[in-house]
């Protein structure tokens, strides 16, 4: 028996390893077959992490700006939540369609994708009384169910300080109805780090991440238009705000939130430019930019009728930020926005899954 033991022995250890990886990994899966129920495939977790990820969707307007269709299409296999920006919730609680597309609802379903059409806000505080709170989660749950969508995500922002009990309150009415369906809910959430308490004040972490299925920390925007030039996402800072999220929330329910994009600011002001347009500049003016070891960001300057100077995402800090998320296995990440990535983003997701 021993010789026949250690004729085959590796054979029989390869087996036993193979087995017991199959064992947590039907373990994972099944510790997060619920959220599956509640608008989340089951296929983004597997034997070793992957991140879900959430593609936000815009079809795009002038001045250049790109449309998110080419990138839903030819990464489709990559993406398991799309959230089209199709909705708005006005201050009475009713809701003002924009540009939806029933197109890409039949497109996602097709490729196994789930839709979270998102549903941003009018005024400070669209959630002022119970009436409108009623009003609001009614045409939601109504729209999910009348358009067959997966799921709803909500994305209020720059919220009175006074609205944070309304926000949680509405979440909460939102979600029991919405998860009796098995759809899911998703929330979008200012950083609590470096973050003026105005701002972020309204988000009560532990009661969203207690009721809804994933929190989008909306990690970038730390410069931005009517701000000085600097980095959309110093790695620092992202670090620290992914930290304070995970003593508040289950890192199951937590989605980085990572731009492809930056800003071009000259004269005071900033335009916002994709990874590919800046990348495009480079290539304009034949310059190089300079990656900033602290930020963990690229960024160069230009002349073109005044001084030009740009702080942009690319596949490089993408990279920076997809580890992290590794290193702490959260639930995903959510990209703002489609259409603005350069190619090489994906590279960089595919090659990090373990």
């Amino acid at each position: 028996m021993r010789d026949m033991f250690m004729r085959w022995r590796y054979q029989i250890i390869g087996g036993a390893a193979l087995l017991l990886l199959i064992v947590v990994g039907l373990s994972v899966r099944s510790a997060r077959a619920p959220n599956a129920a509640r608008g989340l495939p089951r296929s983004a977790w597997s034997l070793f992490w992957h991140p879900m990820v959430m593609g936000f969707y815009e079809n795009g307007g002038g001045g250049g700006d790109p449309s998110s269709w080419p990138s839903l299409r030819q990464h489709s296999k990559e993406i398991q939540i799309v959230s089209p920006y199709w909705y708005r919730i006005n201050a009475s609680g009713s809701l003002t369609a924009d540009n939806t597309d029933p197109h890409i609802t039949r497109f996602s379903h097709q490729r196994d994708m789930r839709i979270w059409p998102l549903f941003g806000n009018s005024g400070t505080n669209p959630m002022h009384s119970s009436s409108a709170r009623l009003a609001m989660t009614s045409a939601i749950v109504d729209l999910v169910q009348k358009h067959n969508f997966d799921g709803a995500f909500v994305d209020f922002e720059l919220l009175a300080p006074s609205s944070r009990d309304d926000l949680s309150t509405f979440l909460h009415d939102l979600s029991g109805r919405l998860h009796k369906l098995g759809k899911g809910v998703g929330v979008a959430v200012f950083p609590k780090v470096g973050i003026t308490t105005d701002v972020s004040y309204p988000y009560d972490y532990p009661a969203l991440g207690g009721e809804t299925d994933a929190v989008v920390v909306m990690a970038y925007d730390h410069h931005y238009d009517g701000g000085p030039p600097g980095a959309v996402a110093p790695l620092p800072w992202v670090k620290q705000n992914l930290q304070f999220a995970l003593q508040h929330i289950p890192k199951a329910r937590i989605y980085l939130g990572v731009a492809g994009y930056g800003y071009d600011w000259s004269g005071g002001s900033a335009t916002t430019v994709s990874t590919l347009q800046a990348q495009a500049l480079l290539k304009k003016y034949g310059i190089r930019p300079t990656w900033d070891t602290t930020a963990q960001e690229y960024h160069f300057s230009y002349q073109d009728n005044g001084s030009h100077e740009v702080w942009y995402e690319d596949p490089r800090s993408f990279a920076t930020k997809l580890s992290l998320a590794r290193r702490n296995h959260i639930g995903g990440i959510a990209l703002w926005r489609l259409g603005y990535e350069a190619p090489d983003f994906w590279t960089k997701l595919t090659h990090r899954l373990i």
